[in-house]
């Protein structure tokens, strides 16, 4: 992991040796205070760790003091336009502002740094393709010079707790802006596609861009953008992280793509266990380092099951269950389910 200046937003560090964070932005108007925070409880819940609002007026500001006081999670201010509101957010106790340097003048920005400075908040540059103005070098040059000036206006008022962020809606484009910054400065980056879109494909551009960028030694804070509510973003983005090995968030569950030699109802199964396995491993924070195997047949099923703290693999109408390498016994459909759960609690002291 590529090594950068540490910041603290709230009880949340990014960067230094800070594992990556999650973060998501809530989808509806701030100042509908009990909406805000109804998504932000559905947030923590799916493993969120920071999450953002946009501030588009005064009523919003004031929403930020209720939430504020009511609830754990970081909270960062999103302004754009007018840099008065991200001086009031600051005031309001927010845990740090983001601002897009592209559509805020200098002296605005020089504004919300100095009141940063005096609140002891962090700062991130948001660049996005779609608001910078693109030079003849093109759009990943563009962005890249944007984030530099922006970086060296705060160095020369003495500030150095920020986060940079080059956003666009290209998985190539934004990588090669990630990587040409992460040479040229230590500071901590916000990683993420912007405007992906929806469904598998957006989550495509994401795990890929994202993806990439981590395994580079990339990137300190994440957020998965997609036209979905909030806890799938944060869902998408623990999947990311733990599919990676940076983090764990749940049990690592590995399950075949079933074929014809399978002789049991699987994907009917895995569903069922897969719910039940994460519900649990929810109230029982020790199930998150298990592997588990869930397999359909004889060819890679027993292998796959013994490699894993707990598995089994389907025969003809039955399974066999494996703990730590050895086999306890074989059982039937109707059976396995409860055999399976009760040898986990043994496991996890449930």
């Amino acid at each position: 992991m590529r090594k950068t200046h540490c910041v603290k937003v709230g009880n949340i560090l990014i960067g230094g040796d800070a594992p990556v964070s999650v973060q998501t932005m809530i989808k509806v108007q701030t100042s509908h205070t009990e909406e805000v925070i109804k998504q932000i409880k559905k947030i923590q819940c799916a493993g969120g760790e920071i999450v953002r609002l946009a501030v588009l007026n005064k009523d919003d500001v004031f929403s930020l003091k209720k939430i504020k006081k009511r609830v754990s999670i970081p909270l960062v201010a999103d302004i754009h336009y007018n840099y008065t509101l991200g001086i009031e957010s600051i005031e309001a106790g927010v845990d740090k502002i983001r601002v897009n340097p592209s559509n805020i003048p200098e002296s605005g920005m020089k504004k919300i740094i100095k009141k940063a400075i005096e609140k002891k908040i962090p700062v991130r540059l948001g660049l996005n393709s779609g608001s910078i103005k693109i030079k003849r070098t093109g759009l990943v040059a563009s962005i890249i010079d944007s984030a530099l000036d922006s970086i060296k206006l705060c160095e020369d008022m003495g500030f150095f707790d920020i986060v940079i962020s080059l956003k666009t809606p290209y998985v190539d484009d934004t990588i090669s802006a990630y990587r040409a910054v992460s040479e040229r400065c230590d500071y901590p980056l916000h990683l993420g596609i912007t405007e992906a879109g929806s469904g598998y494909y957006g989550f495509a551009k994401n795990a890929i861009g994202i993806g990439i960028l981590l395994y580079e030694g990339i990137g300190n804070t994440i957020r998965v953008s997609l036209t979905d509510s909030p806890e799938i973003e944060v869902e998408c983005a623990c999947a990311i992280l733990q599919a990676l090995g940076l983090r764990r968030f749940q049990p690592e569950i590995i399950s075949c793509p079933v074929c014809g030699r399978c002789q049991v109802p699987l994907d009917r199964i895995v569903s069922r266990f897969k719910k039940k396995i994460i519900a649990f491993s929810k109230k029982n924070p020790d199930m998150k380092n298990l592997k588990i195997a869930i397999m359909g047949c004889s060819v890679n099923g027993p292998g796959e099951a013994k490699q894993a703290d707990i598995g089994i693999a389907g025969g003809k109408d039955r399974f066999a269950l494996f703990v730590k390498g050895n086999i306890i016994g074989t059982y039937p459909l109707k059976q396995i389910e409860k055999e399976f759960f009760s040898r986990i609690k043994e496991m996890t002291n449930g």
